[in-house]
């Protein structure tokens, strides 16, 4: 089921989304709201899941210098492959970001690491494990000019 979100949910959001560091007083005066029915509306928010709890770092920052996008076909596309694979690359937390797809490949990830040799590593090592790999293309990031972390539909 699908929250409704009213004109002052959506500002909340929209405030978050800009800066997900704002106090709640900050927030509660760019909403015009007080600081008790903002606090019940973030809760609710945060009960029905429509915003979670993350942080957002800068790898490169914090000496992540690659970042890399891997397209990873299975050889076979049957439920229990599928869960294995997540099971097992759900663990390493290089992998940043699990996506199930539809198209010419069946999952991409989203990969953060030191370096080439780091990636490798993982390729050859935590990879290669998994018999259900058919291949694996990969993508490197040169830049992300833009990244959001969404936006709401009117």
């Amino acid at each position: 089921m699908t929250l409704e979100l009213d004109r002052i949910d959506r500002r909340i959001i929209a405030c978050l989304l800009e800066d997900a560091g704002l106090s709640n007083a900050e927030l509660a005066d760019r909403v015009g709201l007080t600081a008790a029915p903002l606090s019940r509306r973030l809760s609710r928010l945060y009960a029905t899941g429509v915003i979670r709890q993350r942080i957002v770092i800068d790898p490169g920052e914090v000496g992540l210098g690659l970042q890399a996008f891997v397209e990873i076909t299975l050889d076979r596309t049957t439920p229990q492959v599928g869960e294995r694979f997540i099971a097992h690359v759900g663990k390493l937390a290089e992998v940043v970001e699990i996506h199930a797809v539809a198209g010419d490949f069946d999952f991409l990830l989203k990969i953060s690491v030191r370096d080439m040799a780091d990636f490798k590593r993982l390729i050859w090592q935590e990879f290669d494990r998994l018999a259900e790999i058919k291949t694996i293309r990969s993508t490197m990031v040169f830049d992300s000019p833009k990244i959001s972390y969404g936006y709401l539909p009117e």
